[in-house]
């Protein structure tokens, strides 16, 4: 396991960072049917800089899934669910008293202790 985290700690940052180098140098515009589609990959140029590739559907279909992220409404509202629920249990299960409102632990009153 120990091996594995020294190779991680390398590779993990390494393929970021080559990612990131693509995006940076990769990127270029393809407009079918009037939408502008903009991604990144490796690619060959002609002589203008224009890419010298065509995709087809699915690959422009596959390009825009990993491209971006797509969280359901259900998923949302899952979370923000959760957070609620998270919030509401801390506020009902570690209440915040002050010492005047508890003088003996578990009891609350507000009146005065008996004079003897």
């Amino acid at each position: 396991m120990e091996k594995l985290r020294k190779y991680l700690r390398i590779a993990l940052p390494a393929l970021f960072i080559i990612y990131l180098g693509c995006l940076i140098a990769f990127t270029h515009v393809h407009i079918v049917n009037g939408v502008t589609i903009v991604h990144s990959h490796p690619y060959s140029k002609t002589d203008d800089g224009r890419p010298n590739h065509e995709h087809n559907y699915a690959v422009f279909q596959l390009l825009h899934q990993l491209s971006t992220i797509q969280i359901g409404g259900a998923t949302s509202i899952a979370i923000l669910f959760a957070t609620f629920l998270t919030f509401l249990y801390k506020l009902s299960c570690r209440p915040v008293y002050p010492d005047y409102l508890v003088p003996i632990k578990g009891k609350l009153s507000l009146r005065a202790p008996p004079v003897a």
